[in-house]
């Protein structure tokens, strides 16, 4: 649509009181300014010797410098962005415009406020002295001019709704820094969403494994299938716990950030998988309490997921071995590929993308694959990746 079109329609619409007000308040912003520079120059105009056109010249730079010190005041900004959204129905990209933060978005904030006063002292200018002049000149021009002051407050109107989005809107500064926080939110969630598949996959998958164990012997061996309700319970009981935390975090809930589990709680995780039957051994010749935080946490979670695929898609027997170096330690499961491996069939799942996911984000590496007659997970990851 037109410039000329978008007039008429201003003009003729709903909105059209809206618009012609912002643009009186632009005038009686204008009128402001112009009565306080009058006030200032005041003296100049008894003064001997000071010709008129200074005076004038003087008052018109010194309401200018006026208008520029007032828009450079930060809360401007977002004043005019909520009149303009309000008043002008302008949308702008990302929310309503906030205080200036940096004196780019100052300046830009003093070009819309000039803006606004010189759209409403035209519009004032042409409402108040066109007639007159028109009247003077022939009786039949004063219908005309009063008829092109609704068309003017029109194209004013559209011009400072489509000149609105330039100076209030979005900054690149302010485009980037949002992207970034979309980033960083991104990335937690994403950082959420890897402990729940690590977490709450595992607690699943122990619990499918004893389920099924349990109900093959639940006549023959009612010892045993009592000892896997009780890991069954206790599985579903942290699984339920981690997943109250978590979602409480996606939430944005006051929720206290827990300490993730790190390799002093392996034992316990490598005694879970032995109770879900799967024929497990632990090897750590090095203090696991003596590796970095991020490195100790990461390499508990990789574990985790290892475990939780030997019991979905393997066999034992597996053997996990904890190996540190002077600049890395290293990770590797392997185990055998049993009947549970064929029936994964073609399935999918997230769980390797995950953990090389996790070895890339602190510089490390993951691979697996086929060997011999079974499966190795390898991961090394840099002791200098703790921060």
């Amino acid at each position: 649509m037109s410039l000329t079109r978008r007039a008429v329609a201003a003009t003729l619409g709903p909105t059209a009181f809206l618009g012609l007000a912002f643009v009186m308040l632009g005038a009686a912003l204008a009128l402001a300014f112009a009565l306080l520079a009058g006030f200032l120059v005041s003296p100049l105009v008894d003064a001997e010797g000071v010709p008129r056109w200074a005076v004038v010249t003087t008052a018109v730079l010194l309401g200018a410098l006026l208008l520029v010190v007032v828009g450079a005041v930060p809360a401007v900004r977002r004043i005019e962005g909520v009149a303009t959204e309000s008043m002008l129905l302008v949308t702008f990209d990302g929310g309503p415009p906030q205080a200036a933060a940096h004196w780019h978005d100052r300046w830009r904030s003093v070009g819309w406020l000039c803006a606004h006063a010189l759209a409403g002292a035209a519009l004032a200018v042409w409402a108040a002295a066109v007639p007159v002049v028109a009247f003077e000149r022939s009786p039949w021009l004063l219908a005309p001019a009063i008829l092109g002051v609704p068309v003017v407050a029109a194209l004013l109107v559209a011009g400072l709704r489509r000149l609105a989005p330039v100076l209030l809107g979005p900054s690149l500064r302010e485009r980037v820094d949002r992207l970034e926080r979309e980033a960083v939110d991104l990335g937690e969630r994403h950082r959420i969403a890897r402990e729940i598949h690590d977490s709450v996959g595992h607690a699943l998958s122990l619990v499918t494994v004893q389920a099924a164990a349990a109900a093959r012997v639940q006549h023959s061996d009612p010892d045993f299938v009592a000892e896997a309700l009780a890991a069954i319970e206790g599985a579903a009981r942290r699984a339920a716990g981690e997943l109250d935390h978590v979602l409480g975090l996606l939430r944005v809930e006051d929720v206290p950030r827990r300490p993730s589990p790190d390799l002093t709680a392996l034992p316990d995780l490598v005694d879970a998988a032995r109770r879900a039957g799967l024929d497990v051994t632990l090897e750590v010749p090095s203090p696991a309490v003596e590796l970095p935080q991020v490195v100790s946490r990461e390499l508990y979670r990789v574990t985790q997921e290892a475990l939780s695929n030997v019991l979905r898609h393997g066999s034992g027997p597996c053997h996990v071995r904890l190996d540190r170096g002077d600049r890395a330690v290293t990770l590797e499961v392997t185990n055998g590929a049993g009947p549970a491996a064929s029936r994964a069939g073609g399935r999918r799942g997230h769980g390797l993308r995950g953990i090389r996911e996790r070895a890339a984000a602190i510089g490390g590496t993951a691979t697996a694959g086929p060997v011999d007659d079974g499966w190795r997970l390898h991961v090394v990851l840099p002791l200098g990746a703790a921060r």
